[in-house]
């Protein structure tokens, strides 16, 4: 939860600030760096190149050559004194999911360690309420927060490699989807005809920040004739 030592503002090298909210996984945090995110886009400050928003806090990156740390500062208190309610609408998304062994080759793993079923694993899974709350790593690769605490594993010792295209993973509290083949130590537990990487759109990037899912679960038939869809 945030406290009253927040927010901090941190200089990164000469081209950026790093304005933090928190610094635990929470949905009260995570809406005042929406609520901020969206404050300081608006504001049409000189200088400023990007706004990355992320768990607990935002990077607002700027150019050196047009400004400095000390004036971006100034502008971002300005910006936190008027800071409020987000207003931007998240979209809500259904994810259909198979579960089947021949796509979610450690189910039977996070089962045997939460001491569960693969059937209760994939009904928790799918019970979840699940938020993005950032952007890393790889292009469209979203951060979810929201996995029911009975599967809620650390990551694996080591990396898989190979790992497909729309995999569902999962490690800790947090969920992914992958969105290029790559390798991971989280938890692959299904795979998904959703794409949440789609380059022929013009922002590419389907899912937004603060979008909230919820996964579906689809036969391995169902899969199977979905993804013979051209």
């Amino acid at each position: 939860m945030t406290d009253n030592t927040f927010p901090i503002l941190r200089p990164i090298a000469d081209s950026g600030v790093l304005v933090e909210f928190g610094n635990n996984i929470d949905d009260v945090v995570h809406d005042r760096v929406l609520s901020f995110d969206a404050i300081i886009q608006q504001a049409d400050i000189h200088g400023i190149t990007e706004c990355v928003p992320s768990y607990t806090c935002v990077l607002v990156g700027y150019d050196p050559l047009q400004t400095d740390s000390d004036l971006i500062c100034e502008q971002i208190e300005k910006c936190l004194s008027l800071e409020q309610a987000n207003t931007v609408q998240p979209n809500h998304w259904q994810i259909p999911t198979c579960y089947a062994e021949s796509v979610a080759p450690d189910l039977g793993a996070v089962a045997s360690q939460a001491g569960i079923s693969e059937h209760d694993v994939i009904e928790q899974h799918c019970s979840g309420n699940y938020k993005i709350y950032m952007y890393g790593f790889a292009p469209g690769y979203a951060y979810m927060g929201g996995v029911p605490n009975a599967i809620q594993l650390p990551r694996k010792a080591g990396p898989v490699m190979g790992v497909p295209a729309q995999t569902v993973m999962i490690a800790g509290p947090q969920c992914l989807i992958t969105t290029l083949t790559m390798p991971t130590g989280w938890w692959r537990i299904g795979l998904t005809t959703f794409k949440p990487l789609q380059m022929d759109r013009s922002n590419p990037f389907v899912l937004n920040v603060g979008d909230t899912l919820e996964f579906i679960a689809m036969t391995e038939s169902e899969f199977s004739q979905h993804s013979k869809v051209p």
